[in-house]
C-alpha cells in the first residue's frame, strides 16, 4: 500500500507543477491593449481581389483590377495629451514591432498591441516600410523573413508595398500592373536607389485602461496610390521593380492612410 501511496503523491505533485507552468505561459501581459485595424478600399468600395473584370477606375479613367496588395507597418507610436509619446518596442531580429498587412489574409489587418501604459492619447504614428537600422542588422525573422517574398537584396532592402493587378491600357506583357515600392537610402552613385520610407501621423482621441481595448480603424484608399500629388498613368511604365522607379507612388500613399473612427 505504501508503494501505491507514494505513486499517488508523485502523480499529484507532477500535475500541480504542470498546472503552475500553464498559468505562467498564459500570464496576461502588463499594461493596456489596443487594436490597430487597416481596412483596404478602392475609393468608397471594399477591395476585392482576383476579379475577372476591371471593377475599378483611376483618376485618368483607366480601368483596372487588383490581384495582390501587401505592405509593411512598423515603428508604431501613440501620442499622449502632454505631447510625449509611447513607442512600441522593436526587436533586433525583426520578430517584434514589424507587421506585414496582406489583403489575402484578413487576420493580418488587425494589429494587436499590448503593454501600453494607461492614459489618454491623441493619435498614432507609424511607418509604411522598414527602417534602415533593421535592414543593416542582417537576417530577420517574423514578418521580415525573406521567405515572405518582400525583399530585393541588402542594397535595395525591403519592398514596402507590393501592388499587382491588370489594366487594359497597360503595355506590359499580359497587361499587368506591378508597383513594387521600397528603398531605404539614396546614393548618388547608384541611381536605382531611393529613400521611400514614409511616416504617417493620424489624430484621434482614445483611452488606454484596464477595462478598455480601443480599436483604431484606419482606411487605406488605394486609389490615392495613383492620384495625388503625382498622377500615375497605367499606360506608361506599369511594371516597376526598383526604389527609384516608384518614388512618385511612395509620395502618393502618404495620403492614402486615413483615420476613419475609433471604437472604445
Amino acid at each position: 500500500m505504501k508503494i501505491f501511496k507514494y505513486i499517488y503523491i508523485s502523480v499529484l505533485c507532477s500535475s500541480m507543477l504542470m498546472a503552475c507552468g500553464d498559468d505562467d505561459n498564459e500570464a496576461t501581459p502588463e499594461g493596456g491593449q489596443a487594436i490597430l485595424e487597416f481596412d483596404n478600399r478602392v475609393g468608397m468600395a471594399n477591395l476585392n481581389l482576383d476579379t475577372e473584370d476591371y471593377p475599378y477606375t483611376n483618376a485618368l479613367g483607366q480601368d483596372f483590377n487588383v490581384n495582390m496588395l501587401k505592405y509593411y507597418i512598423s515603428n508604431i507610436k501613440f501620442s499622449r495629451e502632454d505631447g510625449t509619446e509611447y513607442t512600441f518596442p522593436l526587436s533586433e531580429d525583426g520578430s517584434e514591432g514589424y507587421y506585414l498587412v496582406d489583403e489575402e489574409d484578413q487576420s493580418t489587418m488587425f494589429l494587436h498591441l499590448n503593454g501600453i501604459p494607461e492614459g489618454d492619447y491623441t493619435g498614432v504614428t507609424f511607418t509604411v516600410g522598414v527602417d534602415a537600422d533593421r535592414i543593416l542588422e542582417g537576417a530577420q525573422t517574423g514578418a521580415l523573413d525573406v521567405t515572405n517574398d518582400m525583399f530585393w537584396n541588402w542594397n535595395a532592402g525591403y519592398i514596402f508595398m507590393k501592388f499587382e493587378g491588370h489594366s487594359p491600357v497597360s503595355t506590359e506583357d499580359n497587361q499587368v500592373l506591378e508597383y513594387h515600392v521600397g528603398g531605404y537610402k539614396a546614393d548618388s552613385e547608384q541611381p536605382t536607389l531611393a529613400d521611400n520610407v514614409k511616416q504617417i501621423s493620424l489624430n484621434g482621441d482614445f483611452t488606454i485602461s484596464e477595462n478598455k481595448e480601443p480599436q483604431i480603424h484606419v482606411v487605406v484608399d488605394i486609389l490615392k496610390f495613383f492620384d495625388s500629388p503625382n498622377t500615375i498613368d497605367f499606360s506608361v511604365n506599369a511594371s516597376r521593380h526598383s526604389p527609384a522607379a516608384s518614388i512618385d507612388v511612395a509620395e502618393n500613399y502618404v495620403d492614402a492612410f486615413v483615420l476613419d473612427h475609433i471604437h472604445e
